[in-house]
């Protein structure tokens, strides 16, 4: 088998393998995608302990081409809602985002100036700590144009994988604590986040109304009271046999029938308010619609 083929075929087995590790589940809390670097981890450590040697240039391609490919999907994921996030909370979120990746700098620039961590080896540590691929990319980059040669790249991989673990492992136990010392209810906090952000709404129905109560006979449809709050829509009305599509300055009459779209709550408010509901038919198949009384 060529170099090619044989590294191409190990990275699919890594492939396959963290995925499998990344369905384990333990009290409901898995590695998820994460599991692909444990499975590059332990198969990097047998491919080396029999001697394999994999192809330089194609493990060089896929690293690049894999990086370009994931910060493409997250941009296709997020970008959408990007802006408007922003508008919203998005702003203080990036904030406490931005105070977190400052502290991360802080402390790696410590540790590299009171401990005497080499750069590449702090660099893969940060990168790994905070679970930043593109970030190990950027740094890699940075340190081939400063002349490092592959063994301090490979130092900066090495510090990747060892910090990596131990990101993925804080991160969730670190959301493990707030959940049990705050009694956080995943949820509950999850259904007022959309009910907050307008996403829980409520699904149109539509219902027929006949026109009963006396007091509305001559008003417009702007003025009866359950069609003011603009929770209902009056999309036609039917007097006789013939059929409109009426406007708020249209009147109505009794024994008119309308056919409202709204939520159920008002639909029922409207229901008491004009009439009856009743069981006809405001289809406009086969019928001369007109656009106003």
């Amino acid at each position: 088998m060529s170099g090619i083929a044989l590294s191409i075929s190990i990275l699919a087995l890594v492939a396959v393998l963290g995925l499998w590790m990344g369905n384990w589940r333990i009290r409901g809390v898995g590695l998820g995608i994460g599991g692909v670097l444990f499975g590059g981890i332990i198969v990097g450590h047998y491919t080396d302990a029999w001697g394999i040697a994999l192809d330089a240039h194609t493990l060089h391609f896929i690293q690049e081409f894999g990086l370009i490919l994931f910060v493409y999907t997250i941009g296709i994921q997020v970008g959408p809602g990007f802006f408007a996030s922003l508008r919203s909370s998005g702003l203080k979120l990036n904030g406490f985002a931005a105070l977190i990746v400052v502290i991360g700098c802080l402390v790696a620039i410590l540790l590299h100036q009171f401990f005497d961590v080499p750069l590449p080896v702090i660099l893969g540590v940060y990168s790994g700590a905070v679970t930043n691929i593109p970030s190990l990319g950027a740094g890699q980059q940075i340190l081939s144009e400063l002349g490092a040669n592959e063994s301090m790249l490979d130092l900066t991989v090495m510090g990747y994988a060892v910090a990596y673990p131990f990101g993925i492992c804080g991160i969730l136990l670190t959301m493990w604590l707030v959940r049990l010392l705050f009694k956080v209810n995943v949820d509950h906090e999850a259904d007022e986040y959309d009910s907050n952000n307008g996403k829980k709404t409520e699904s149109l129905h539509t219902i027929n109304v006949a026109v009963k109560n006396p007091n509305l006979n001559g008003l417009t449809l702007s003025q009866v009271p359950a069609l003011t709050e603009g929770s209902i829509v009056c999309s036609r009305l039917k007097r006789g046999s013939q059929l409109y599509i009426p406007k708020p300055n249209t009147r109505i009459e009794t024994n008119d029938l309308l056919h409202l779209v709204g939520n159920p709550k008002a639909l029922d408010k409207a229901r008491l308010v004009i009439g009856e509901e009743v069981d006809t038919s405001l289809s406009t198949r086969g019928t001369d619609l007109r656009s106003s009384v």
